[in-house]
Order: C-alpha cells, then sequence, then structure tokens
C-alpha cells in the first residue's frame, strides 16, 4: 500500500479533483505547487487513512 506520493517537474498550473481522484482507488489529499512557464511543479498525495 503506497501512503504517500509525489511527482515533480508536473509542468501543470492546476490539477482538478476528478483527475487526482482518478490516481488511485484510496482517498488522498492532495497538494500541488503550480508551474512557472514550461518547467517545475509539484504535485504530492497523502493517504487520508493512513494517519489515522
Amino acid at each position: 500500500e503506497i501512503d504517500i506520493v509525489g511527482f515533480q517537474e508536473t509542468i501543470r498550473q492546476d490539477f482538478s479533483m476528478r483527475e487526482l481522484q482518478g490516481l488511485s482507488r484510496h482517498h488522498f489529499a492532495w497538494q500541488w505547487l503550480p508551474a512557472t512557464g514550461q518547467s517545475g511543479g509539484i504535485l504530492l498525495g497523502v493517504r487520508e487513512d493512513a494517519f489515522t
């Protein structure tokens, strides 16, 4: 089971909740830092039930 997932260099300004929910069958809390121009961007997800 994966509890934490992170992606660097997403090259994305924004993510929809539908996109993020489709990444896993578990419920994750997602946060991101947008890319600047055509580089950067970080996406971090933490499985919500992993820390209860």
